[in-house]
């Protein structure tokens, strides 16, 4: 092959490629797809009011991140959590395997209603910690939060739509 046909060759695929990128919208312009067919990475934290402070939270909604939690954590950061996403209210029971720090854990159902706070102790994992009632969504803050910021059974938190939707099936195959 001459010099003339192998630079020829090498940029044939460099073409294509930046044809490929300026019709897919690359020149400022979103794209647009439906909610259903979206490719969009699914947020890993969100922000919520939790009576009444800004709280910074992990997500857990596949059901890798929901059995690792929190475990292996040696601290939390103020006003911090994980919150747990399910796709639908059943009754839960979590445990505290290998997790290094102690933690409130609040059950909430559909609506968000705070239904029982249980004070989780560092690698308990036996009998584990229970909802009162189906729950739907479960926050962990460090061990001492919920006292602290005045939360209780009754008190609602506001989980947003589109957090509600994240939520994969128990037993989906998912990556972390």
């Amino acid at each position: 092959m001459t010099g003339r046909g192998k630079w020829i060759s090498l940029a044939r695929p460099l073409v294509c490629l930046c044809v490929l990128a300026a019709s897919s919208g690359c020149g400022g312009e979103e794209a647009r797809l439906s909610p259903a067919r979206s490719t969009a990475v699914a947020p890993k934290t969100a922000q919520l009011v939790v009576a009444g402070r800004d709280v910074s939270v992990d997500l857990a909604y596949t059901d890798v991140t929901r059995s690792k939690g929190l475990m292996g954590r040696t601290r939390m950061e103020t006003d911090s959590g994980m919150l747990f996403l399910f796709e639908d209210e059943q009754p839960r029971r979590f445990w505290m395997r290998h997790t290094l720090i102690g933690l409130d854990i609040a059950f909430l159902d559909d609506a968000g209603r705070v239904l029982n706070i249980e004070h989780g102790r560092p690698a308990v994992e036996f009998p584990g910690y229970r909802s009162v009632a189906p729950a739907r969504f479960v926050l962990e803050m460090e061990a001492g939060w919920c006292a602290e910021a005045g939360l209780k059974p009754g008190d609602l938190i506001e989980i947003p739509a589109q957090l509600r939707n994240l939520a994969e099936p128990t037993g989906a195959v998912a990556s972390p």
